[in-house]
Formats: structure tokens, C-alpha cells, sequence
């Protein structure tokens, strides 16, 4: 420290914690990054609590590139897939409603993203559940039923970018807790 002091001609604050104190909005951004893939999937609903925005929604209907997304930003964002008739976790109704929020697609839009997804594992067929027309519907169907029985705002994300639907996401968020 004193061969740095004087090279620099300068002496030592004697502060410590400045340099994070400086760079503080990058460490928050990297622990919400690591909180949200922590958080993927519906996993450790024990940490649930924490989130600053939980995203619900069918299998392949954008939540984890949107909870990472959303992480770079800044924001702590955990994600849940619901899977038609069977109940969610109940975990997941003891945290602030002002959190949830309800992501829905149309179903043709769903069923070319689960065939993009089949396709590239190698798994499933034509005629699977996972992309078959009539479950996937009702599928949609019973997911928004939740929603709207729970009271979550949806948000459809059909032909959206992922930078418009993070924004509404936000705005709808920053709402809901003024």
C-alpha cells in the first residue's frame, strides 16, 4: 500500500468496502443472476420468498430466457411450470400475489415451440400430448383458469420479443407494489 501511495502521490483513504460500495449495481445483477438460476424450473420453492417476480406458465412459454433476462437487470426472478389440470405447489400461493405473474400463448405458437423443442432432443412424435392441438388448448385453457381463479395478471406472450414482454412484465410489477 505505501509503495502504491507513493507512486500515485496520493494517501490511502483508509476506507474499506469502497470498491464495492462503487460497483454495488454489478454484484446486486450477479446475485440475481444466481438467485434466478437458482430458481429455474420450479426449483427451491423454499427460496421463493425472495423472488422479486415469480413467472408461472405452461412448459416452453419463454420463462427461463425471460428470468434471465430479467436477472441481467437486475431483478431476482424464480419460475414455475404449470402443467395443466394438476395442482401447483402450494408453495407458491403462500408468497405476495403482487409477485405472480401469469405467462399464456397461443397454443399454435406453443405447439411450433414444443416441436422445435422435441425435434432437438430427438424425442416424442407426432402424435405426442406435449404437441397435440386439443391438450395443448386445453392445456392453455386450464392455466388461465388458475390464473384467473388466483386473481395472477396474465401476460400473452404470443409474437412477442423477449425485451417487450420483460418490459411489461416490469411495469406491471413496479404497479402492483406502489
Amino acid at each position: 500500500m505505501e509503495n502504491l501511495a507513493e507512486k500515485l502521490d496520493q494517501t490511502p483513504l483508509g476506507k474499506p468496502g469502497l470498491y464495492r460500495q462503487l460497483y454495488q449495481s454489478y454484484f446486486d445483477r450477479v446475485s440475481a443472476m444466481d438467485y434466478s438460476l437458482d430458481h429455474d424450473d420450479g426449483k427451491n420453492p423454499s427460496g421463493w420468498s425472495d423472488a422479486e417476480i415469480i413467472l408461472l406458465g405452461a412448459s416452453r412459454v419463454g420463462k427461463t430466457p425471460i428470468s434471465l433476462y430479467l436477472s441481467v437487470l437486475g431483478w431476482k426472478v424464480a419460475n414455475v411450470p404449470l402443467f395443466g389440470e394438476i395442482k401447483p405447489r402450494e408453495e407458491l400461493f403462500n408468497v405476495e400475489r403482487s409477485r405472480l405473474v401469469g405467462l399464456t400463448i397461443a397454443p399454435s405458437e406453443l405447439i411450433e415451440y414444443r416441436k422445435h423443442r422435441q425435434s432437438a432432443l430427438g424425442v416424442g412424435g407426432a402424435h405426442s400430448d406435449y404437441i397435440d392441438p386439443q391438450k395443448v388448448f386445453e392445456e392453455i385453457q386450464s392455466i388461465e383458469r388458475l390464473f384467473r381463479r388466483r386473481g395472477i395478471p396474465m401476460l400473452d406472450v404470443t409474437g412477442k420479443p423477449l425485451e417487450t414482454v420483460s418490459d411489461e412484465i416490469i411495469r406491471l410489477i413496479r404497479r402492483k407494489t406502489k
